[in-house]
């Protein structure tokens, strides 16, 4: 076993002569859940897409579990649990003609994993694709990249067009089915907060360029906000030692920090003469509107 879940090197993909991915230096350590976040059209489904071996890289290499996804695609995606944005179903097929036609291409499908799964997300086997609800084909692709057993799990906006209580039950069902086995789990998104609760690593995308890589623990330590507040108003000369901006409103002056320390930065802060100080914790929304928009 390599490092590495999954390695990138320089790994890029331009189209005509556009970049949609250019220069991706990532690693994603085993049995970690990253979430490759960014704005629509970051590139994320891209780096997905040439990860799984679906698009072939414009330049640069990757490694999945160990495997080059060009050389390799058959076997990358037979070890890992793919749901795609777009689902792709045969609107003809019932759930089970889908399901049989899926198990045929996986010989380490497991018919009790597909059971259980099957009665847990209530889908009715002789209903038509055509049929299901949005939520309903979520939760089918989910089975079948759930239902062989797979080392890594890869997720591109899985919870697009559903509504917010669907988008919790499929989150839900994430957590509770594959995220205790220790394996590894790969999802994008651009929203932000519906996973904070899941991932332990983040990787930010922006327009095709990585823009940081690390643990979410050390992210959400190392960016805060800072809110001094003054007595007689936010003084004009206000300097705050190592803020990335200042914003000043009455006699509120608000900071944001990309490089906190739980220790330096409050001692260093009382020298500005603020009568409170207020550090906020910043959801990952927050981070990206703050430091990396």
């Amino acid at each position: 076993m390599t490092d590495w879940a999954i390695e990138t090197h320089g790994l890029g993909h331009r189209f005509g002569e556009v970049w949609a991915v250019r220069d991706l230096d990532l690693k994603v350590p085993h049995g970690s859940v990253l979430g490759l976040l960014g704005p629509n059209g970051a590139g994320k489904s891209t780096t997905i897409h040439m990860l799984m071996g679906l698009l072939p890289p414009s330049e640069g290499s990757a490694q999945v579990l160990g495997r080059d996804p060009v050389k390799d695609d058959v076997a990358v995606r037979s070890k890992v649990g793919f749901v795609a944005e777009q689902h792709g179903f045969y609107e003809w097929m019932s759930v089970d003609e889908t399901i049989g036609l899926v198990s045929a291409y996986h010989p380490d499908w497991d018919q009790g994993i597909r059971g259980d799964l099957q009665r847990e997300f209530d889908l009715d086997g002789s209903a038509l694709i055509s049929e299901l609800s949005k939520g309903m084909r979520a939760r089918l692709a989910l089975l079948l990249a759930l239902s062989f057993d797979p080392g890594m799990l890869v997720l591109d906006e899985p919870t697009g067009g559903l509504d917010p209580a669907a988008r919790r039950t499929f989150i839900e069902t994430i957590l509770g089915r594959y995220q205790e086995t220790g394996k590894t789990i790969l999802v994008s998104s651009h929203l932000l907060n519906e996973f904070s609760g899941l991932l332990d690593h983040v990787a930010f995308l922006r327009e095709g360029h990585l823009d940081l890589a690390m643990p979410l623990a050390e992210l959400q330590g190392r960016v805060k906000r800072v809110r001094l507040v003054f007595e007689e108003g936010v003084p004009e000369s206000l300097s705050v030692p190592g803020a990335r901006s200042v914003k000043a409103n009455g006699r509120e002056a608000v900071a944001v920090f990309d490089a906190f320390d739980a220790d330096e930065t409050p001692r260093r802060l009382e020298g500005v003469g603020a009568s409170r100080m207020l550090i906020e914790e910043l959801t990952l929304e927050d981070i990206f509107v703050e430091v990396l928009r």
